[in-house]
């Protein structure tokens, strides 16, 4: 069956390597071309395997070094998937697969699996002769228009995809129509077909629509519907994001750039500016607030923060949540969070904010904090807004406030806006990609730390009065910063990292390394990236950042930025890391339920 391969089609090597996946799982699948709207990759399957979607997808993106951004059931036998490989530097490279049994739709089956499958054949892709299992033209053509027509809008991708495959097999697809349409606007249809013209079939796709569904018996929602809308708006599908930075560091540039460009497992962006202005909602702050104004009063005090949290409260019943539900990017210039980080620029008193802090849990939390961080010196090229010493003390209390919070990412603002708007897109899809293993129980990546790291990690996790510093004694280990749940301690004696330290995710710490700050009046320390490996006795000190995937070698000292990738030895001395070699250390790393390399 393979060798009678009709015309070469392309397909992205992510699809490529999906079909291969499929062939060696003995799954009977049909590949619609790669005209057909919403995805990368189109895939007709046998409705018995359309419940087993997220574990084959997570297990062959285990087996690709993939990440499975979204999983989602969007209708009756129709799964929207996106899959992604996240570089260390760069932009992350999303192929989004849409995988249907029966073709549902308004609760009308309009064409059966069995059907779309019926004369599907083997494919070479492009140059590669590697072979897929494509759906025969004139069924491509009934899905393709099955898909414009229910959703009411046909580009001019759409409409050279459905005209190639009616001349492909305009007979087949003549008898696909069948009693599918009325007569009159199945002739209408074919009319316009034959005048080659796609935009001549977008007028009458109103009318197909229509047709379509009178043909068909509509089917009343069963559990499986109500549970499938139950689970959509429990667990919604978008993604609260909180930008945080001094004023200068680029917010308004990284929202605005996020906005232009919406990822594909989003239907949108909403950007939104502090709050969500539903009490007060014309009440605007100033955009540079006067430092020098007094202070408010104990009681304007109080009702400012009640505002606030009604305002959070309520916003996000009425606001936020709706968007989320459909599966949108709420992005967030600032939160409630900024008060406790700067409260002259709310006319509030500085100091400890116990009131503020109080109120915190009231505050509905966002599902990823994106910081941005500025050195004073950059910030003061830009901005003459803050003194240097006020740009100091917001980036440490940044640092301070989101602390113990897993879900925040601090991105490096001094790049161009290109670069940190890659750094934001990366870190939105492993958030997704870790919701994601996390609703599903997809293999996910753990670290297998002796007992005593777990223990050590455990008591600087969780602070526990006079024991937790007696633990730290034992280890002669002084931990302060946040830490992912992945950072991997082959030998827990001797570490000391700052409080201000940043460690990224699956980050690997020898014995006798010290995170800290060079310059004690400063109190910067170093950001670390994610898949980074630090060893024995390395010392990394000040306000530095380590890349993603960067080795840092035994006894080395660094106060320099590292770029990704990169290795560093001796004193500040960077050399390239060979191509082929493994990172050291990556075997504390591995896929759950999977066999060691």
């Amino acid at each position: 069956m393979r060798g009678d391969a009709a015309k070469r089609q392309s397909l992205p090597p992510v699809a490529l390597a999906l079909c291969r996946f499929l062939d060696h799982e003995r799954i009977e699948y049909g590949v619609v071309s790669p005209g057909g709207r919403g995805a990368d990759l189109h895939l007709i399957v046998r409705p018995a395997w359309l419940g087993a979607v997220p574990s084959a997808l997570g297990s062959f993106c285990a087996a690709q070094g993939l990440q499975l951004v979204a999983c989602r059931q969007r209708e009756r036998e129709s799964w929207h998937c996106v899959l992604a490989r996240v570089p260390h530097t760069g932009w992350p490279a999303l192929c989004a697969v849409e995988i249907r049994g029966d073709f549902w739709r308004g609760g009308r089956r309009l064409a059966a699996a069995e059907e779309l499958l019926a004369r599907r054949s083997s494919v070479a892709a492009g140059e590669t002769g590697m072979a897929f299992f494509a759906v025969a033209p004139a069924h491509t053509f009934l899905y393709v228009l099955l898909k414009c027509a229910t959703e009411d809008e046909l580009d001019e991708t759409g409409g050279r995809a459905l005209l190639a495959a009616w001349r492909a097999d305009e007979q087949g697809a003549r008898a696909l129509l069948g009693n599918r349409l009325d007569p009159a606007w199945r002739e209408l249809l074919v009319r316009a077909l034959e005048r080659n013209s796609w935009q001549a079939v977008r007028l009458v796709l109103p009318g197909v629509r229509a047709s379509l569904y009178r043909h068909c018996r509509y089917r009343f929602p069963g559990p499986g519907d109500l549970g499938r809308a139950l689970l959509r708006a429990l667990r919604p599908e978008g993604v609260l994001v909180a930008c945080l930075g001094p004023d200068g560091s680029g917010k308004t540039s990284l929202i605005e750039a996020l906005g232009r460009r919406a990822l594909p497992p989003f239907t949108g962006v909403q950007t939104m500016q502090l709050r969500p202005r539903v009490v007060l909602p014309h009440g605007v702050a100033p955009p540079t607030p006067n430092r020098a104004d007094p202070a408010r009063g104990g009681l304007g005090r109080l009702a400012k923060l009640l505002m606030f949290v009604f305002d959070y409260a309520l916003g996000y019943w009425l606001r936020i949540r709706p968007h989320l539900v459909r599966g949108a990017l709420v992005v967030f210039d600032r939160y409630y969070d900024d008060v406790l980080v700067d409260p002259v620029r709310y006319r509030l008193v500085s100091g400890r904010q116990m009131l503020a802090r109080l109120l915190l849990p009231w505050v509905p939390r966002p599902g990823l904090w994106l910081v941005l961080d500025v050195p004073p010196d950059v910030l003061e090229s830009r901005t003459t807004e803050l003194p240097r010493d006020e740009s100091q003390r917001q980036r440490a209390e940044y640092r301070r406030v989101l602390r113990d919070r897993e879900d925040a990412v601090v991105l490096d603002a001094r790049e161009p806006l290109e670069r940190v708007v890659a750094q934001a897109e990366r870190a939105i899809v492993a958030h997704l990609a870790q919701r994601t293993a996390h609703r599903f129980g997809l293999p996910h990546v753990t670290v297998d730390n002796p007992w005593s790291a777990r223990l050590l990690l455990f008591f600087c996790r969780h602070r526990v009065p006079l024991l937790s510093r007696l633990v730290r004694i034992v280890f002669n280990s002084d931990i302060y910063c946040r830490l992912p749940p992945d950072i991997h301690l082959p030998h827990p004696y001797g570490v000391v990292m700052h409080a201000q330290a940043v460690i990224g995710r699956r980050v690997t710490v020898m014995q006798q390394v010290t995170l800290g700050g060079k310059d004690p009046d400063e109190g910067a320390a170093p950001v670390i990236g994610n898949d980074v490996f630090i060893g024995a006795g390395a010392r990394v000190l000040g306000d530095v950042r380590i890349g993603d995937g960067a080795v840092i070698g035994a006894n080395a000292v660094v106060t320099r930025d590292i770029p990704p990738g990169m290795t560093v030895v001796g004193a500040n001395r960077i050399v390239r890391r060979l191509r082929g070699v493994p990172r050291p250390g990556g075997a504390g790393a591995r896929h759950a339920g999977m066999p060691r390399p």
